[in-house]
């Protein structure tokens, strides 16, 4: 297993009196809208950037309180996204959760097939556990959320992170997820008007996983595949999201069935309206699913240091609060 990481730090210099005022001016435009730090990471060979977005107000030093975080891994089938397509939806959960909100740059394909991505998002995920206190986080009160193929990456996380042995998450939000290859789920979702899915959108999706898993053995990997994963007990409480008019809808109700067959606290939420194009392209029509998003991290997030989420997935008790 590759580790490590790589810090840029800040280039310390004089300033005159002019920059000093336009340097107060940009820390007060950034305290009231949320501080946003950048930082290299080192994972398997590659160097990705992973990108902080703190909480409106938060103060920093080292009086500053500890804060929950999260892990976003955006949208874009595996193969599109960016750290700037998601940053909107990124500072708009660092204040609705609040929390502070991790999102690396992961690697994509075709250029980088699985297992880069999920490693990727793994390192990020050590790296902020290894660096939690200089970071200001709570390093065991921390959750994953993913939309669309972000949404498959968090499902891997938590794998990962339960199968190495590493701290796990409290909850995981899926957005929209895409969990099974093979797509069968989708080819048999209607909408609302009783047609079919198009064609295209199952050629696109079909389209996306050649990219990602150019073998066999890759298209079923638990971490490639969570739809087909044998073992799926001891993940953390899963709430997914799906739009009523949508390709992913059946899949992601599945998954929800599976995960509740596993003995794992999952809810599906069937969203009405907008969206269906995603949480970050509609960002505007969809700020009900965020709220619904933070009330569900929000449970597991309150209580102190030792609430256990492991007591919860044993007894499929509901978020606290």
């Amino acid at each position: 297993m590759c580790n490590g990481c790589v810090v840029n730090a800040p280039q310390v210099t004089d300033m005159s009196p002019t920059q000093s005022k336009a340097a107060a001016a940009a820390s007060a435009t950034e305290l009231a809208e949320g501080r946003v730090t950048e930082h290299s990471v080192e994972s398997c060979g590659r160097t990705i950037t992973v990108r902080l977005s703190y909480p409106p107000g938060y103060p920093e030093g080292k009086a500053a309180p500890l804060l929950p975080w999260l892990i976003y891994l955006h949208a874009g089938g595996f193969v599109d996204g960016s750290l700037e397509k998601s940053q909107r939806l990124a500072r708009s959960l660092a204040v609705t959760v609040p929390a502070v909100v991790v999102t690396p740059a992961y690697s994509l394909a075709p250029d980088f097939p699985f297992p880069a991505a999920p490693e990727d998002v793994f390192h990020t995920a050590e790296w902020v556990l290894r660096h939690a206190r200089r970071l200001k986080v709570d390093k065991l009160r921390f959750a994953l959320v993913g939309e669309e193929a972000g949404g498959n990456l968090a499902i891997a996380l938590s794998q990962m992170l339960r199968d190495r042995g590493l701290p796990e998450p409290r909850a995981q939000w899926l957005i929209r997820p895409v969990t099974d290859p093979c797509l069968q789920h989708a080819s048999g979702a209607v909408g609302q008007d009783g047609r079919s899915v198009p064609l295209e959108m199952l050629q696109r999706l079909a389209g996306y996983y050649r990219d990602y898993l150019p073998t066999p053995a890759a298209s079923v990997h638990p971490y490639a595949a969570p739809a087909l994963a044998s073992r799926l007990a001891g993940l953390p409480p899963t709430f997914v999201q799906v739009a009523e008019e949508d390709a992913l809808r059946a899949e992601g109700e599945a998954f929800v069935s599976r995960l509740q067959t596993a003995g794992v606290p999952a809810q599906a939420q069937i969203m009405a309206g907008a969206c269906g194009a995603g949480v970050e392209v509609s960002h505007d029509r969809c700020q009900v699913w965020i709220n619904e998003g933070a009330r569900y991290l929000q449970g597991y997030f309150a209580g102190d240091d030792d609430a256990s989420p492991r007591t919860e997935r044993q007894t499929g008790a509901s978020p606290p609060g």
